[in-house]
């Protein structure tokens, strides 16, 4: 039977567009924005173990895994990694250099751990990986690869870009269309392109069909050769799959037709020389030649049969990848101090009741919070991912909408909106917010902004001078005015009408019973949220909270108590044994982590006879905050020699000017998660490195909540941390690189300058200040303290879990209760944490 051409026309759609799927799986996406959440850049290479994700990465992106081997000595020479760090992440990668006989080199007698580590002592830096994987143009015509990437950010940002500010024709339907409609037009393009561009056909997988053949990529290299353009802009990829995947009217097949038919038309007709072939990784020297490396390294006079012994060792074990085990000491030094701080023994259980409760985000920024309120008085606190249970939507007074405030694994179930609490003043609060936004949307207009400039300008020139030489000044001015002009409308909102009981007592439940919540309350119990003030920062939702979607989380938090503050939702739960005393009130509060002040929210709601107490909490937490702003500012720039009270006020002067590139730190520095009671960490100043999730093994007889704290909250901790950590190590593939040539391309994200691919990661100043490192780039280690049996059965049927801990994505490391020996978690189970017991006699 023959087959006709428009017969098989839709099977070889098919097959091209199954080619794209698996060449775009490499790729992370890359979030707006307006709700710019922690991505790993990695993610597409999860499924792999964390050290072959990084020779991967090498080989497309040609990006660097590790930290450059200079800095990862020169913290060896300085202390921060020594001879135990070493030894202890070469016996984890070889375990059986346990067993080995010692042998004498000279007079020095070394385990096999000596030999490898002397090996790797002396052994040369690596070469920066080389991108192995590119294109045509990349490697014959550099010119035309360039040409076709400032080509790719004009036409993405004109059809993905703010649609106010630069109107694409075309842009209301599918993006090929659109291009196919204009792109012939562009007189820069040759006039042979351009009239090839005419006859384009109507389908995109046609397109990059006829591309593909025209650059003459078979059958089976086609795979290969998409993900090869596909990394080469990474940032501009990742965004197009983004959208493509919340049902967005641009996919990766329409991205690569448009990309690969400019390449095949302007490729000149003889192609140029290519390039070298990237050199091969040298082979493996002989073992005899590596004992000689090591005596050498050593100062040892060997003889022949000392150097065959130490040669018979060496040959068992091929040198491990020297980057991973640099990044493995590196880690553990830290690792190993952290674990030998927790207690062996809890401390005395109180049998007082708290003068008050405070749930904080299990955000790293929480940490120094919690202890210095702690430090204030009789509080207990407790950490809970910083939506609350609550996975909803948001809409303010000012009729704004919110559309996601809750972790990107789940979906917004519920839209809450807010009311004037005693009617009126909401018609005020709208006009304002709309005039807000007519400002803005004539501001990145096309052409508006010159009228706006000739009929403001008088005004808006002398408001930027002062913005910019008084910054705290004019921020106070401008909420006076605003305050003058729609004074404050208390609000009320509207959750338990929206939300079904059934849910709510679920949401109030699992809030409660995970973190161990569920007798034994204060009077007041606070849910206190938290979010970032900035001005002038495209990268503000990095700073708010990641489970909030990259949103502030009040809403969240008022949501959370007005629901556990419902007669019939607390009858519903005491129905189901969680009994929330009758004198009990549940207050929403929010912590500014730029200022580090505490404002309570819907405070008009708090009972006469509970104002007292809150007052006194209020009190606490201004002393707390003060403390904590105190103690971040000894690390940002800009603050030196300020001590006291000057100190506090130039830190929080940061969330007011809008010229501030170091706001604050974020969650730099992250490097642990730890899942257990207060009593475990309680005390202790963690250097807000470490996110605190409470949970009580005790309480959670069938595992139900660990098992929501392991696939959920850790989950989104190892994102964020995978984002700090390849931002510091690779700033410019995935990092966005320095803040002042930032250049925003609507809402969707920012260039280097005016053109380029769209930077993915963190900027340098949310990592580094200067040259230098501020975090330290370490993969996220998970403390959990719970029977070791519940969760190894936790990690082995959760695919997600088992694919991060497996591979060593994460670290995992756990005791039953205390006073027992920390265990680590991998493919062959549980095994001891080297360098936690006491009895070792290691140096750290």
């Amino acid at each position: 039977m023959t087959i006709t051409t428009e017969t098989a026309r839709p099977t070889a759609r098919a097959t091209l567009r199954s080619d794209v799927l698996l060449a775009g799986r490499v790729l992370p996406v890359h979030h707006p924005l307006h709700s710019f959440i922690a991505v790993n850049p990695l993610a597409g290479l999860e499924a792999r173990p964390f050290a072959d994700a990084l020779r991967c990465s090498g080989e497309w992106y040609g990006a660097r895994g590790t930290l450059p081997e200079a800095v990862i000595r020169a913290a060896y020479r300085a202390g921060r990694i020594t001879d135990a760090d070493l030894t202890a992440a070469l016996t984890h990668r070889r375990p059986g250099l346990r067993a080995e006989p010692v042998v004498r080199l000279g007079e020095a007698a070394l385990t096999a751990a000596d030999l490898l580590r002397l090996e790797l002592l002396a052994a040369p830096p690596a070469p920066r990986p080389r991108r192995r994987h590119r294109t045509r143009s990349e490697r014959t015509a550099p010119a035309v690869a360039r040409q076709v990437d400032a080509y790719t950010t004009r036409w993405c940002a004109a059809f993905l870009g703010d649609p106010a500010a630069w109107p694409m024709p075309g842009r209301g339907g599918r993006f090929y269309a659109a291009w196919r409609d204009l792109a012939f037009r562009d007189a820069t393009l040759p006039r042979p392109a351009r009239a090839a561009l005419r006859r384009l056909p109507e389908q995109a997988e046609d397109a990059l069909g006829a591309a593909l053949d025209r650059l003459g990529v078979g059958a089976a290299d086609r795979v290969a050769y998409l993900r090869a353009d596909l990394t080469r802009m990474p940032g501009w990829a990742a965004h197009v799959r983004w959208h493509a995947e919340r049902g967005g009217r641009m996919d990766l097949v329409e991205y690569l037709a448009m990309r690969l038919t400019y390449e095949s038309l302007l490729l000149p007709p003889s192609p140029g020389a290519e390039d070298p072939a990237p050199d091969e990784p040298a082979a493996v020297p002989p073992a005899q030649r590596r004992a000689a490396t090591v005596a050498a390294a050593l100062g040892a006079a060997a003889t022949a049969e000392q150097l065959a012994a130490a040669a018979g060792v060496l040959a068992r074990y091929p040198a491990p990848p020297a980057d991973l085990v640099w990044l493995e000491a590196y880690e553990h030094h830290y690792r190993t101090r952290l674990l030998r701080r927790l207690p062996d023994r809890p401390g005395p259980a109180s049998r007082r009741r708290p003068a008050a409760q405070v749930v904080c985000c299990i955000d790293v920024r929480s940490e120094g919070l919690r202890r210095h309120l702690e430090a204030q008085g009789d509080y207990e606190t407790y950490g809970f991912a910083g939506f609350f249970a609550m996975p909803i939507s948001f809409r303010g007074l000012d009729g704004a909408v919110q559309p996601a405030l809750c972790p990107a694994l789940i979906s917004p179930a519920h839209l809450i909106s807010e009311r004037p609490a005693a009617g009126g003043g909401e018609a005020g609060v709208q006009v304002v917010a709309a005039a807000d936004t007519a400002w803005h949307a004539a501001k990145d207009g096309h052409l508006s902004p010159f009228a706006l400039a000739e009929l403001s300008g008088w005004v808006a020139g002398p408001l930027a001078a002062a913005r910019t030489a008084l910054p705290v000044t004019t921020a106070r001015l401008r909420q006076r005015l605003r305050g003058a002009v729609t004074p404050p409308v208390p609000g009320r909102l509207d959750a338990n009408e929206s939300v079904p009981l059934e849910e709510r007592l679920l949401y109030a439940q699992a809030l409660l019973s995970t973190i161990g919540l569920s007798c034994r309350m204060a009077r007041v119990v606070v849910l206190c949220a938290h979010g970032s003030t900035t001005e002038n920062n495209p990268f503000q939702a990095a700073l708010d909270c990641g489970a909030c979607g990259g949103h502030r989380g009040g809403p969240n938090a008022r949501t959370a108590a007005a629901v556990l503050n419902d007669a019939e939702v607390r009858t519903g739960l005491a129905a189901r044994g969680v009994v929330i005393p009758a004198d009990t009130w549940f207050v929403a509060a929010e912590h500014d982590t730029t200022t580090d002040r505490v404002l309570l929210l819907d405070a008009h709601l708090i009972p006469e006879h509970h104002r007292g107490d809150v007052q006194r909490l209020a009190r606490d937490l201004a002393r707390a905050g003060a403390a904590l702003a105190a103690e971040r500012g000894a690390a940002l720039p800009g603050t030196g020699g300020r001590k006291g009270r000057r100190l506090i006020r130039r830190v929080r002067a940061r969330a007011d000017d809008w010229a501030q590139v170091y706001p604050e730190w974020g969650l730099a520095g992250n490097a642990a998660f730890i899942v257990g009671p207060r009593s475990l960490t309680v005390g202790l100043d963690l250097e807000r490195r470490v996110f605190l999730h409470s949970y009580d093994a005790e309480a959670d007889l069938d595992g139900t909540a660990l098992e929501t704290i392991l696939t959920a909250p850790l989950v989104v901790a190892q994102w964020i941390n995978a984002q700090y950590y390849f931002s510091s190590v690779e700033p410019d593939v995935f990092g966005a690189g320095t803040k002042p040539i930032h250049n925003a391309v609507g809402a969707i994200g920012v260039l280097s300058g005016h053109d380029g691919d769209l930077r993915l990661g963190l900027p340098w100043q949310s990592v580094g200040y200067g040259d230098d490192l501020v975090h330290e780039p370490m993969r996220l280690l998970a403390v959990v303290q719970a029977p070791l049996d519940r969760i190894a059965g936790i990690v082995e049927r959760n695919p997600v879990l088992r694919r991060l801990i497996h591979g060593e994505w994460i670290a995992l490391t756990a005791r039953e209760r205390p006073g027992e020996a920390w265990q680590r978690y991998g493919r062959d189970g549980w095994r001891p944490w080297t360098g936690t017991d006491p009895r070792e006699q290691e140096h750290t």
